[in-house]
Formats: C-alpha cells, sequence, structure tokens
C-alpha cells in the first residue's frame, strides 16, 4: 500500500478542487504540493515522485505552468496525467490538450466519454463537463477506439464513467465499482486523477490506474451519508481507512 511513502505529488489542478484533491493525496499516505506559478513548478516537479495536470477552470498562468512541468516531466522520467476536462465543450481547452500531448505525451490521460471522444476526434453531445451516457453495448464498442488511441499515443486511457474503461492499448479493463453520490459533489473526477498520481508514483502506469480508480470507487461504496454533504465528509475517512486492497472487491471485466 501507500501510507506512509510521503512520495512528492506536484498537482496543478483547479481551485474549485485543490483543497479536497490535497486532502485526498494525504489520505493515502502521500505529501501533496499545488503550485502553480511558472516560475517555480519546473524545480517542483523535477523534485517530484508524480505529476498531475487538470485542465478545468482553465486561465493563462496554469496553461503555461502546466507546459512547462510537462516538459520537466518528460526530460526527468517523472510520470504525470492529464485530465482532460472540458475538452468536449471548449476548443481552447481541446486545442491545448492536443498541442502538449503532442509534445510531452503524458504517462496517462483521462477523461469522461464526452472528453475523450473530443480528444479523438469524434463528435460527442456534453452539456458543460457532463459525458455522454452510455449503455453496456456502447461501453464495448467504446473500449475499440479508445485502444486505439492508447496505442496512438503511447499511454493508459482512463474513460471515466458508470463504467471505467482502462487501457494500455494491449489490454481493456472494465470498472464498475463506485456509486451515483460520486456524481453529486464537485471534484470528484479531479480527486480521481490526482489519486492515480498518487499511484503512478509506486506502480506500473496500467497497474496504477486500475488499482487508484478500484479504490478509490470501493471508498466510495463503502461511504455512509445521507445526502451530498455527510458523503463528501465521511468519504476522505473511508479513504483513509482502506490501507491494503481486498481485490475480492474490485469489479473488474477484462478484455484482450
Amino acid at each position: 500500500m501507500l501510507k506512509q511513502t510521503n512520495n512528492l505529488i506536484h498537482c496543478i489542478t483547479n481551485p474549485i478542487s485543490i483543497n479536497d484533491c490535497a486532502n485526498l493525496i494525504l489520505a493515502l499516505g502521500a505529501k501533496p504540493i499545488m503550485a502553480c506559478h511558472p516560475d517555480e513548478v519546473e524545480s517542483i516537479t523535477s523534485n517530484s515522485s508524480a505529476l498531475a495536470l487538470n485542465l478545468g477552470n482553465f486561465d493563462d498562468i496554469r496553461a503555461k505552468s502546466m507546459m512547462i512541468s510537462a516538459k520537466c516531466a518528460k526530460e526527468k522520467g517523472v510520470p504525470f496525467i492529464l485530465d482532460l476536462v472540458g475538452v468536449a465543450c471548449s476548443t481552447l481547452r481541446l486545442n491545448y490538450a492536443k498541442e502538449l500531448v503532442s509534445l510531452y505525451c503524458p504517462t496517462v490521460i483521462k477523461g469522461n466519454i464526452s472528453e475523450c471522444k473530443a480528444f479523438y476526434g469524434m463528435t460527442s453531445h456534453a452539456h458543460g463537463v457532463d459525458a455522454d451516457v452510455l449503455d453496456e453495448e456502447d461501453i464495448h464498442e467504446s473500449s475499440k477506439w479508445l485502444k486505439e488511441l492508447a496505442i496512438n499515443l503511447g499511454c493508459v486511457v482512463v474513460c471515466s464513467g458508470k463504467v471505467d474503461v482502462i487501457t494500455d492499448g494491449n489490454k481493456v479493463n472494465l470498472i464498475s465499482n463506485g456509486c451515483d453520490m460520486l456524481s453529486r459533489i464537485t471534484g470528484t473526477g479531479c480527486m480521481l486523477n490526482v489519486a492515480i498520481a498518487t499511484f503512478l508514483a509506486g506502480y506500473s502506469p496500467l497497474s496504477a490506474c486500475v488499482k487508484a480508480t478500484c479504490y478509490y470507487e470501493v471508498a466510495a461504496e463503502k461511504t455512509k451519508g445521507e445526502g451530498p454533504g455527510t458523503f463528501h465528509m465521511h468519504f476522505m475517512d473511508e479513504i483513509y481507512k482502506l490501507t491494503s486492497f481486498d481485490e475480492s472487491l474490485f469489479k473488474i471485466e477484462v478484455l484482450g
């Protein structure tokens, strides 16, 4: 497990979820640093065990800083993840993401199905950062082009949703853990992003993505709350209490 590793995880994330992201990393046993000034991010990334980038609430400062950190991570061999927040509804974000990926392809790219569709060049029907709704047949069909995207980029692709699709271009993992309450509070996708970054510091990329997603969503299943407020409070406790992997709780279908 990751408890007490004290790995430094550098996050350039959005201010809406920054506090929750930092606390989640602490609950996992690592150390967060949320630096985003362009003049300091290179040195901080170079001394970090992993990097998490997030396009949410996009602005000029973080755009510049993320590009600097991505370049540094690529040069120093620091694993990193890019969360494609909002690329399905923002041409600015989509073009930026494509530029960053073309220059410094991340270890992992993450998005919901609409964001992954937009990045792949397909038409999506997103409303803001909300995703298209897929049935079981659509998920298996989407797995094919998500697998192709991973092959073309040479990275792991994480497509989050009611069923998560995670692929390295070789195998496809369909994960059906989690609960509906995750969609009732803001920032849960951002928190999954930094959870994956935290696991990237200690595991191979595909394993990190699968383990982090299952761990995160099992914690959500265990969380008791009467509504969004109490769920939000107790969710962090469940993240903290899960100190080992009970893989019997992981709901994974593996496709070749």
